[in-house]
């Protein structure tokens, strides 16, 4: 399977064209979006850290009238670093010299975008090409403890050298301090490794020293994921690109301490937005994965939508882009939370959950249709809900099982079953 970055702008005037374009690459051509849903927050590691878990980027590019989004640009900019294939669409309206033009890209209509599907498509096609099929995984990944590498920790005071130490150590990350290895010798190849291993890299924008310089050059070069500070209150910063991609400032009257700055730039990166108060959900995303891995890139126009509900639950609330998500999300108007104090006093969740073990199982054995698939991997995730003593959530995937979970529930006899499927369901 092929897994996309999905470069794309979140402003209400470009969901036709963003549904137009995740069809396209969803459903047309079976590749898998990377998930990456809109937060209030975002640095240049977090950007780096989704890309390096993907083939490839589609990029879509959409009129402004004050030009393209510069965020858009530096996750193009960000790809071509990581030298990844990338396909960039360009809304017919923007300038010629938007891109290089050594770049695969196509241009599109915002008025008949839809009479272009064949070109479209094509060109995610000849993106495959370039990822290969299937793709590759990485080469020789580390088999050692995630590895964290700092630079120009000299240009900042003794006390805040603790600091950066103790949160990293803390955060289970082995520390490098990348300025004492030897990068003046090309046979000693302790650098190339360690540009091999990073998982990130701390760099203080303060440190003008020659290796500061050289680590810092080297990583960006490579798309390593990195975070930048500066304690610097006249630190001059650039004006021609989102001040959320420059150094964080710290230890300044009016910036949080080092300390706070870099927990979160470390959240980010780390994306905590998996961290919900349900850690089974987690749990539950990852059997939807498993069993969606059976559909071979097939998906079907809801899916995205149920992996979205399984790991967001009430903590974004995506605008146009899919459906019942968010804070006090509804199915037929009733809420999960109401439909499930329905059954509450009478169902018992260890044995429903025992039930939907040999649901999932008759599911699994008969399934030959990849939404049939997809709903036995909504079962799994009701009966982990179930295990985990959380009614609500049971009646939430049992919603995404569907009809076909219900007929089969009722034709081998699991009755508890198939009385929660047929509440969730609705009239």
């Amino acid at each position: 399977m092929h897994i996309v970055y999905w470069a794309h702008s979140y402003r209400d005037e470009d969901a036709a064209i963003n549904r137009h374009f995740g069809i396209l690459i969803e459903q047309a051509e079976h590749m898998i979006v990377n998930f990456d849903p809109p937060s209030k927050s975002v640095n240049s590691s977090k950007l780096e850290q989704n890309l390096r878990s993907c083939d490839g980027m589609v990029a879509v590019l959409s009129w402004r009238a004050t030009g393209p989004s510069p965020f858009i640009l530096y996750e193009i900019g960000l790809c071509l670093r990581a030298h990844k294939p990338v396909v960039v669409f360009v809304d017919d309206r923007l300038p010629d010299n938007v891109v290089p033009p050594r770049l695969l890209q196509r241009r599109y209509s915002h008025r008949t975008y839809f009479r272009q599907v064949r070109e479209h498509t094509h060109a995610l096609r000849a993106l495959k090409t370039y990822m290969g099929d299937p793709p590759p995984p990485r080469y020789q990944p580390s088999a050692g403890q995630r590895v964290c590498g700092l630079i120009g920790l000299n240009a900042v005071e003794q006390t805040s050298q603790s600091v950066i130490r103790n949160i990293v150590s803390e955060r289970g990350y082995r520390l490098v301090d990348l300025e004492i290895v030897d990068a003046a010798n090309p046979l000693a190849f302790e650098q190339f490794e360690h540009l091999a291993s990073l998982d990130v890299a701390l760099c203080c924008a303060d440190s003008h020293g020659q290796r500061s310089q050289y680590w810092s050059g080297a990583i960006n070069a490579v798309a390593i994921p990195s975070i930048a500070y500066t304690t610097n209150p006249q630190y001059p910063f650039n004006e021609h690109f989102p001040r959320e991609f420059q150094p964080r400032l710290a230890n300044a009257e009016t910036s949080a301490s080092l300390g706070e700055v870099l927990q979160a730039e470390l959240d980010l990166y780390e994306q905590d937005f998996l961290k919900v108060e349900d850690p089974a959900s987690i749990e539950r995303y990852t059997k939807m994965q498993v069993q969606a891995g059976a559909l071979a890139g097939n998906y079907e126009v809801e899916t995205r939508r149920q992996f979205m509900e399984v790991i967001m639950g009430d903590q974004y609330n995506v605008s146009g882009q899919t459906g019942a998500v968010g804070p006090q999300a509804h199915a037929h108007d009733i809420t999960f939370t109401q439909v499930w104090k329905q059954f509450e006093g009478r169902m018992d969740l260890t044995r429903l959950a025992d039930e939907l073990r040999r649901l999932r199982e008759t599911m699994e054995r008969d399934a030959a249709e990849p939404e049939q698939k997809l709903a036995a991997g909504a079962v799994a995730a009701a009966e982990q809900s179930a295990r985990q003593k959380d009614g609500p959530k049971v009646i939430e995937y049992l919603k995404t099982a569907g009809k076909w979970a219900f007929s089969v529930a009722e034709k081998i006899g699991v009755d508890l079953a198939k009385e929660a499927l047929k509440g969730s369901l609705g009239p």
